[in-house]
């Protein structure tokens, strides 16, 4: 089971309709600052838990939307047979295997009496599959939170649900998994009926009690009349037990409670959790992780070990997402499972787009910094320029009377020539001063001549040789120059491949 949409409407930033595209392995989200990268988190947060403490509605309704309709809409694709099984769930689950659930200000709904009402943002709402409209069933919300219940790291948070025992938390998960086998071992009911004598047996719990016990009847006889108390102590299960744990930790500092401890290791916490999870939990059930900024604190290596388990957790059917402004995190970038969302503010952009279909494979991250974050690469050049000049069929025009005029290009010169017979509106064209050619002059430098960008790009790459410190304004590498030629290649790449 994975998120497969998510609808925004009037959500914060995002004004008006937005939607996303997700897959079912690793779902990177890209974007400069402030283009709302956090903000899909939020909206995951809000659609199953409501509104946090101390936030109101209005908070989260777009400052140009007031007093309009806002809601955030999950899809689930994929569904386990559990759900689909799952009484409750059934009128909700499409012949397609989806499920859609929503929560708002202003969502028309169907109530438990079968009236037409307008639901508040304190109700989840499940979409019926025939009729389209929402609902609210009585108890579905907690018949159905074992199957959604995300976890989510913010980036600018102590996160402290992840440091907590209690069995709804991931932390509290992985224990109670881990000590499943201890619940039925000889030893652990060993400690059962220990805990049972020490509550029952002459001078145990219940003896020191008998005065108490007895002092209260006589009160309550002395009301109502004569009743019989007993208090009954259960032998505590492993989930009472592992609940009221806590994480300590010891450092140069000394050793206290994980929560009194910065930010920075408190969130290395939370990380080595879900690692953690991906190691040992290989039997749970399908989660969705929400990452914001896994590169936040971490040195690279780190962060590979991270991404590590990550993908290990997606290829258990988790499904992974994470915020980033880290090209080297994508380096983990699998284009047969993975997606990037970009986000932008640009008005001449797409507020919300999928990343291009990639050339490479395998995956290039050069390739994948330019699309997701605009970046030009000296290895996206040369690779892109290669690629194309060993792939194209060249026309030698000077044997035009002979057979075999066509052949593939075999030097750079030749490409030149190339792309200035078919590409020349589309290129960008400079001076240039070649050195060491066989009609060179003037200290080995031939005359300055125009050649296309991306030709001039390749050689002052390849030979940095070429760069001249003159008052001639040639052969001045600039990244401007590097962004433009690759630019210039991608359209001559869907040109030449993709018709």
């Amino acid at each position: 089971m994975y998120i497969s949409t998510l609808k925004l409407l009037n959500f914060r930033s995002f004004k008006g309709e937005q939607e996303f595209h997700f897959t079912d392995g690793k779902n990177f989200v890209v974007g400069n600052n402030n283009v709302g990268k956090t903000t899909i988190f939020e909206a995951v947060d809000f659609l199953f838990n409501d509104l946090k403490r101390n936030q109101e509605i209005d908070d989260l309704i777009n400052n140009e939307s007031k007093n309009k309709e806002m809601y955030v809409m999950i899809t689930f694709s994929d569904l386990s047979d559990e759900i689909k099984e799952s009484k409750r769930l059934k009128p909700y689950v499409t012949d397609n295997g989806t499920l859609t659930l929503i929560r708002g200000n202003q969502v028309p709904t169907i109530d438990t009496k079968g009236k037409h009402v307008i639901s508040n943002h304190k109700t989840l709402l499940y979409q019926n599959a025939d009729s389209h409209e929402f609902y609210n069933p009585t108890g579905i919300n907690n018949a159905t939170k074992p199957y959604f219940d995300p976890t989510i790291v913010y980036a600018n948070d102590h996160n402290e649900d992840y440091q907590d025992f209690k069995t709804s938390g991931l932390l509290g998960k992985l224990l109670k998994l881990e000590a499943k086998d201890l619940l039925d071992s000889d030893e652990f009911k060993v400690v059962q009926q220990k805990f049972n004598d020490l509550i029952e047996q002459d001078g145990g719990l219940q003896s020191h009690l008998s005065s108490l016990k007895e002092f209260m009847e006589k009160s309550i006889a002395d009301q109502f009349g004569k009743v019989s108390l007993n208090f009954n102590f259960e032998i505590p299960a492993m989930d009472s037990i592992i609940k009221n744990g806590r994480v300590f930790a010891k450092d140069k500092n000394g050793e206290q409670d994980i929560s009194e401890k910065g930010s920075g290791l408190q969130r290395a916490l939370t990380l080595a959790v879900i690692q953690a999870y991906a190691t040992f939990a290989k039997k749970a059930d399908a989660m969705q992780f929400f990452i914001d900024e896994p590169e936040l604190y971490m040195h690279p290596i780190a962060q590979d070990n991270l991404l590590n388990a990550l993908d290990e957790l997606s290829k258990q059917d988790n499904q992974i997402f994470l915020n980033t402004h880290s090209p080297y995190i994508l380096r983990h970038f699998n284009s047969e499972r993975d997606s990037v969302v970009i986000l932008s503010n640009d008005s001449n952009e797409q507020r919300v787009r999928q990343m291009e279909s990639l050339i490479f494979r395998p995956t290039s991250i050069g390739e994948i910094t330019y699309k997701a974050f605009g970046v030009p690469t000296v290895d996206l050049h040369q690779r892109l320029y290669n690629f194309i000049e060993n792939k194209v069929i060249y026309e030698d025009k000077s044997q035009v009377m002979k057979k075999g005029r066509y052949r593939k290009v075999n030097s750079e010169v030749l490409f030149s020539d190339y792309l200035d017979q078919n590409y020349k509106k589309l290129l960008t064209y400079k001076d240039f001063r070649s050195r060491f050619t066989k009609n060179s002059n003037n200290n080995g430098w031939a005359s300055i001549k125009c050649y296309p960008l991306p030709y001039i790009v390749r050689n002052e790459i390849d030979h940095p040789d070429v760069y001249l410190e003159d008052d001639t304004g040639t052969n001045d590498f600039k990244e401007e120059d590097l962004k433009e030629s690759i630019q210039e290649l991608f359209k001559i790449y869907d040109k030449e491949f993709t018709k």
